[in-house]
C-alpha cells in the first residue's frame, strides 16, 4: 500500500519514502542528523515556473532566476544550471558559488544590498548583470567598468509604492504590506532613484537594461502581485520620461512565492490557498502587460524575469534525525520526552514550539497512529523544545524523525553552537544517494580558532584531535 505526500514522498508499507529510497534506510546509511533533497522534485518545481512563464509571457524571452540563498550548495545549483534556470547572487560568496554552479554569465544577476567594489569588479570580470541597490553602486560600475575596459549592464532595485494595497503582511500581521515594502533596507530609495538615471546618460561605461523589484513572502493573494507589478510599471513610466523614451530590456519581478503547503518558520499566517505556480505567473504577466500598454509603452520582446525560492525549494528537502533516549516522569507529572540528535540551531527556530514548525513523521513508523504525546526535543543546552506535547506513535531508541518542508532557508542557517560539527546533505534522484555537503568534523569547528603565543603555554599542547 502507497500514499503519496507530495511530490517526492511517499509512505509505502508503513515506512517513508524519498522518490525510490527508504528514508531510515538512508539515516542508517549516511547518519544523522542530515539534510536530504530531492533531486527529481526540485526539477519537476523549475519546470512548473518555466512552463507558466512560456505560456503567459509569448511576447518575450523569460527566465526563472533561482535564489541561491534558498539552498545554497554547489550540486543543487548544477541541477538548476542543468535545467536551464538564471541565478541570483547576494555578495561575493554566492557569486562564487554560482560561478562553481557552472551558471553562464548571461544567467546570472548579482543583487543585494551595500556591494563592495570588489564584487562589482568580480562581476564586471565575469559578464553578469548588476542590480543596482543605490547610488553608490552605480559610480562604483563606473569606475570599475572603466579600469577593466569594459561596460557594466545594470538594472535598478526599484521599491514601489502600493498606493492601492491594504492588505496586512504575512510575515508581520501587525503592519501592511505597503509599509513593510517601504521600510526594509534593501531597493533605491524612490527619491534617489530617479535622479540615478540622468547620471547614467552622463556615465560612459553604464547601460540601464531593466528594472527588478523584490518584496518577498508578504501575501499569496492576487491583489498583492498586482498591485507590486502596477507599482513597477509607474516607475518604469517615470523613468522611461526622464530617459527619452527608453523601455526596458528586462524587468524581474523578484519572488516570495509560497511552496504548496506553505509549512514555513519565518511566515506568520500560511493558512490559506497557495495559487500554483500558473496562478502566480499568469497575474503578474497579465497585470504586466495591461499596464505598460495603459501608459503606452510596447512589452514586445522584454524578457521576463521571476525568483521563486520557497516556491521552488521548501518542499524538496526534509531532515532527519535519530531518536537516542526516551525519558518518562510520572511522580511529578505525566511527561515524555523524545530526545533527538539535532537541535533547534540546525533547524533554525526557537525553543520552544507548541505549533509544529515543521510538518513530522517518524520514517520507520510512518503509518502507526499517533497514540501518545511527547515533547520532542534536541540535544543542546538550550531549551530545545522542538514540538511540544507532539502526538506521535509508540517510540523507542533508534526510531528516525523526519521533518518536512525543509528545502530553503534552513540548511543555511544552520551553526555552531555548543561546539555541535553541522550536518551534512544528500540529494536523491530515483534510487541513488549522494552526499552533495558532508557533516563538518569536529577539529573543523575549531579550524577559525587562533592562540596567541602568549597563550601557548596554557594547560596541555593543542591538538587537531
Amino acid at each position: 500500500m502507497s500514499t503519496r505526500l507530495n511530490r517526492s514522498l511517499t509512505v509505502r508499507d508503513g515506512r517513508l519514502f524519498i522518490e525510490d529510497r527508504d528514508v531510515a534506510g538512508l539515516a542508517d546509511t549516511f547518519g544523522t542528523p542530515l539534510f536530504v533533497v530531492s533531486q527529481s522534485h526540485l526539477e519537476a518545481n523549475l519546470r512548473d515556473y518555466q512552463a507558466a512563464l512560456a505560456r503567459h509571457w509569448p511576447e518575450g524571452p523569460t527566465r526563472v532566476m533561482a535564489a541561491i540563498k534558498a539552498n545554497p550548495n554547489t550540486a543543487i545549483r548544477r541541477v538548476l544550471t542543468q535545467a536551464g534556470a538564471g541565478c541570483d547572487t547576494f555578495g561575493m560568496g554566492e557569486l562564487e558559488l554560482a560561478l562553481r554552479g557552472g551558471v553562464p554569465p548571461e544567467n546570472l544577476a548579482v543583487n543585494g544590498s551595500l556591494k563592495s567594489r570588489a564584487v562589482i569588479r568580480r562581476a564586471l570580470q565575469v559578464g553578469c548583470h548588476i542590480i543596482l541597490d543605490s547610488p553608490v553602486e552605480l559610480e562604483y560600475c563606473q569606475h570599475e567598468a572603466e579600469a577593466l575596459g569594459t561596460r557594466a549592464q545594470v538594472l535598478l532595485r526599484t521599491k514601489p509604492y502600493l498606493a492601492d494595497l491594504d492588505l496586512p503582511s504575512d510575515f508581520f500581521p501587525q503592519r501592511t504590506i505597503r509599509d513593510m515594502t517601504q521600510t526594509v533596507k534593501y531597493g533605491i530609495p524612490t527619491s534617489e532613484m530617479l535622479p540615478m538615471v540622468p547620471r547614467i546618460a552622463e556615465l560612459d561605461r553604464v547601460d540601464l537594461v531593466g528594472v527588478h523589484s523584490h518584496a518577498g513572502r508578504h501575501s499569496k493573494h492576487a491583489e498583492f502581485w498586482a498591485s507590486l507589478v502596477t507599482g513597477m510599471v509607474e516607475l518604469v513610466d517615470r523613468i522611461s520620461d526622464l530617459a527619452d523614451g527608453w523601455t526596458p530590456s528586462i524587468v524581474s519581478f523578484g519572488g516570495g512565492m509560497a511552496a504548496p503547503h506553505d509549512r514555513e518558520t519565518r511566515v506568520a499566517v500560511t493558512d490559506y490557498a497557495t495559487p500554483s505556480a500558473d496562478s502566480y505567473v499568469e497575474v503578474i504577466t497579465q497585470t504586466f502587460r495591461d499596464e505598460m500598454a495603459a501608459r503606452g509603452h510596447d512589452s514586445t520582446g522584454i524578457l521576463v524575469e521571476i525568483e521563486p525560492g520557497r516556491g521552488l525549494h521548501n518542499e524538496t528537502g526534509i531532515h532527519l534525525a535519530r531518536v537516542g533516549v526516551v525519558k518518562h516522569e510520572t511522580e511529578n507529572l505525566d511527561r515524555v520526552w523524545v530526545e533527538t540528535d539535532t537541535s533547534e540551531v540546525f533547524l533554525s527556530i526557537g525553543g520552544l514550539n507548541v505549533t509544529p514548525p515543521f510538518d513530522y513523521l517518524f520514517a520507520n513508523k510512518a503509518d502507526q497512529p499517533l497514540t501518545h504525546r511527547a515533547d520532542i526535543v534536541g540535544l543542546t543546552c538550550n531549551y530545545e523544545c522542538l514540538v511540544e506535547q507532539a502526538p506521535v506513535p509508540s517510540v523507542e531508541p533508534g526510531d528516525v524523525l523526519t521533518f518536512l518542508n525543509t528545502g530553503s532557508y534552513i540548511e543555511p542557517y544552520t551553526c555552531n553552537f555548543n561546539a555541535l560539527p553541522r550536518p551534512g546533505m544528500v540529494m536523491v534522484q530515483g534510487d541513488r544517494a549522494d552526499w552533495v555537503k558532508r557533516p563538518e568534523t569536529q577539529s573543523e569547528v575549531f579550524a577559525r580558532d587562533m592562540v596567541p603565543d602568549r597563550l601557548l603555554d596554557v594547560g596541555p599542547s593543542l591538538s587537531e584531535g
